[in-house]
């Protein structure tokens, strides 16, 4: 019988079933909440509130694993600041980690992998191993289609209840570094956004697809607050990225080249960096050489892209699977060489870099049936929280038998 502890999990209700799931077999389940957001969602057999500070986290949930005879550890997003220490804490203990994550292979999977997730996996990544194994078609037989309302209901029952209960959690500190209302604000933002691209993007689409057909590289920025780039990048924020990639272009590119900065779909309304993007273009001679798009659909970019400049976002995976030559400005789990491009940005540019196809394909087969599993965190979760189990479940059971050999 396991004993599972669930922290904070993807926003909604998919901790709360999976908790439930497990309870229903014979299982104990634990949940800590951080804030009253966490709270809501929570589903597990027994609850508990962390009230304390960020320094005496650690020892808390220490004293809480031996308490309750802990054996496996489930959570979203191995780099919050609570999910760091955790992971730290129970591996040491020898408790089974479960990190969930969006899929590295969206849509229609999601990620579930021990220990961490991204430039923290500890999937063997080596070409002999990804070499030995058969390339087969990766294909989800799980259609998603929209979410944004459900995750938006979601998104604001967390929200409104985290800002109620605020007092009850004096000492939390979120991931995100805004309150509640901003985010609020923010969103109401993304609205109006979305209105000016329907209205601006298309003329910038067709100029850079007609005036530079497999002439310009894509730079598709990632979330502000990314731990991704925050955690696995040598750069702070997105703007110096931008920054960083456009000087590197206009000193290294190809005059006839172009490059088109994509804004992150989730980060529409949180910031805009027209004014930055505008302001370098002018400083270094580029003013008919670098755009910025909105919401124009990844897929069309591909067709007409010449490469792809990533921090390290799972757009890099998609490029790849279109064939694109593509760099890596941080660490990424598809980093691999002959797969991604390996030397510096100033050199890419001009490179010619062709991705080796049967190796990528290898490694997408590889990816699939290692750390994806097919479904979605908000819409059809039966059968995904079904296969979430049979994997934690035979994990388990082979762990026993190596020990009891």
């Amino acid at each position: 019988m396991k004993h599972v502890l669930f922290l904070q999990s993807p926003l909604g209700t998919f901790f709360k079933h999976l908790a439930n799931h497990f309870s229903v077999r014979g299982h104990k389940t634990f949940k800590i909440n951080f804030n009253g957001g966490d709270r809501v969602y929570a589903g597990a057999d027994h609850q508990f509130d962390y009230q304390g500070t960020s320094a005496d986290w650690g020892r808390y949930l220490i004293s809480f694993i031996e308490q309750h005879n802990i054996t496996d550890l489930a959570l979203y997003g191995d780099c919050r600041f609570y999910h760091r220490v955790a992971i730290t804490v129970a591996k040491a203990k020898g408790l089974r980690v479960w990190c969930f994550e969006e899929g590295y292979l969206r849509a229609g999977f999601v990620t579930l992998e021990q220990d961490g997730c991204n430039a923290y996996s500890s999937l063997n990544r080596s070409v002999d191993v990804i070499k030995s194994t058969k390339a087969m078609p990766v294909k989800s037989n799980v259609q998603v289609g929209p979410t944004f309302k459900k995750r938006l209901w979601y998104a604001v029952r967390y929200y409104v209840n985290t800002t109620l209960k605020q007092k009850e959690f004096p000492h939390y500190e979120h991931h995100r570094p805004w309150t509640s209302w901003q985010e609020c604000g923010f969103w109401l933002n993304n609205f109006k956004q979305k209105v000016i691209s329907r209205i601006t993007d298309p003329a910038v689409k067709r100029k850079v697809f007609r005036q530079f057909d497999k002439r310009f590289f894509l730079l598709p920025l990632q979330v502000q607050v990314d731990y991704q780039l925050r955690e696995h990048s040598p750069f702070s924020s997105v703007a110096e990225v931008i920054e960083h990639v456009i000087i590197s272009f206009a000193k290294h590119a190809d005059k006839n080249d172009a490059l088109l900065i994509k804004h992150h779909p989730q980060d529409r309304g949180f910031c805009n960096y027209q004014s930055l993007i505008h302001k370098l273009a002018g400083q270094h001679n580029l003013k008919n050489r670098v755009y910025y798009v909105h919401d124009v659909n990844l897929p069309d970019i591909y067709r007409h892209a010449k490469g792809v400049v990533t921090v390290n976002s799972t757009v890099g995976i998609s490029a790849l699977i279109h064939h694109l030559p593509t760099i890596t400005l941080g660490k990424a789990m598809y980093d691999i060489e002959g797969i991604t491009y390996q030397g510096k940005l100033d050199q890419f540019w001009t490179s010619g870099f062709q991705v080796d196809q049967a190796l990528f394909a290898k490694f997408h087969s590889y990816v699939q049936q290692q750390t994806q599993i097919p479904g979605d965190f908000y819409k059809g979760r039966r059968p995904l929280i079904n296969q979430v189990y049979d994997v934690i479940q035979s994990s388990s059971q082979i762990t026993e038998v190596r020990k009891a050999s």
